[in-house]
């Protein structure tokens, strides 16, 4: 196993206030031998271990006050674990869910809608919301006893472990529902996180036996900062997306505060008609005019920080090759 885990972009977030909604439920059964043979037989024949079924797994609540039930499927499971003792923090992510437009009682108007993510410890429930603008930037980390009840029901299943290119590509190719999961290593060996999730999108070469897997959202925690039985700030969170050819080292799509601006200037390759794109790109001097404008005190007395975070939008746009050992799974049937 690899070490160094620091993919972080530094993100201002407040942990405070509420919005309840997740998951729950899924039942499960274990499958017959004979079918399990079968599917071993697609891949290398390798013995059995066990992987989530995330379109089976789910969070549940019951927010305090709400009147509601709910239930959200998983998108990944983490894992924070003391190497020594082998005591481990679990916490799972449920998928991003949308407020919709909802009437504002202060006001008569809407209130502005948000994209959510909802992950799950055993004790507490960390809410992410995603605004039109970094600026409106509100999670929230609250105990089970503010929050309600909040729970998840995961299912596992039987699952060939894919041990090579050649393995992934003849589970793709039988469409078996194939998992990761992905362990950092603290540097100094005594922590690791590991993260579990579907692979969604993979591809393998035509002509020789190397694949790609590029999927996600998952979360990341970072080893050498956080330690088991320690509840984490908001901001110790960091969003990701994979993207990696093997299985020691993976590049983390990583989501920060953006410039609106940021991209303005680019022109696309020509391929597929990309390159007409409906808006032209700006030029360098253009942009630069842009931003004396806005940035030049001339249009508010608000400070430039500030005016820089009113025009960022969460967005994944650094990257990170980052350590790590990863293990692919083909679920059995």
């Amino acid at each position: 196993m690899a070490s160094n885990y620091k993919p972080r972009c530094g993100n201002g977030s407040s942990v405070l206030s509420r919005r309840r909604f997740v998951s729950a439920s899924g039942a499960a059964a274990l499958i017959a031998c004979a079918a399990k043979e079968v599917r071993a037989a697609d891949v290398g024949g390798t013995s059995a271990e066990e992987s989530i079924r995330f379109p089976r797994s789910f969070l549940y609540c019951s927010p305090t006050k709400s009147g509601i039930w709910v239930r959200v499927q998983a998108e990944c499971r983490g894992r924070l674990t003391n190497v020594a003792t082998g005591r481990t923090d679990e916490y799972v992510l449920g998928v991003v869910a949308k407020t919709g437009l909802t009437p504002d009682p202060r006001t008569g108007g809407l209130a502005p809608g948000y994209d959510y993510w909802i992950i799950f410890s055993k004790t507490h429930v960390f809410t992410r919301r995603s605004h039109s603008s970094a600026y409106l930037n509100n999670p929230t980390v609250l105990k089970h006893e503010e929050f309600g009840r909040a729970n998840w029901r995961l299912q596992t299943t039987p699952a060939d472990a894919l041990r090579s290119a050649r393995d992934v590509r003849t589970a793709l190719e039988n469409w078996r529902e194939v998992t990761a999961k992905t362990t950092f290593v603290s540097d100094d060996k005594a922590r690791t996180f590991s993260v579990e999730y579907p692979v969604k999108w993979a591809d393998f070469k035509m002509k020789s036996d190397g694949f790609r897997v590029e999927t996600g959202p998952v979360f990341l925690l970072d080893p050498n900062k956080l330690h088991v039985g320690q509840v984490p700030e908001f901001e110790a969170f960091q969003w990701a997306y994979f993207d990696y050819h093997d299985f020691d080292k993976v590049r983390c799509l990583l989501d920060c505060p953006t410039s609106v601006l940021a991209d303005v200037t680019f022109t696309p390759p020509k391929e597929d008609g990309r390159e007409a794109r409906k808006n032209k790109a700006l030029t360098g001097s253009e942009l630069n005019e842009l931003r004396n404008a806005i940035f030049g005190g001339k249009l508010t007395t608000l400070t430039q920080n500030t005016v820089e975070s009113l025009l960022s939008t969460d967005h994944y746009s650094q990257v990170k090759e980052v350590a790590a050992t990863t293990k692919l799974f083909a679920l059995r049937d």
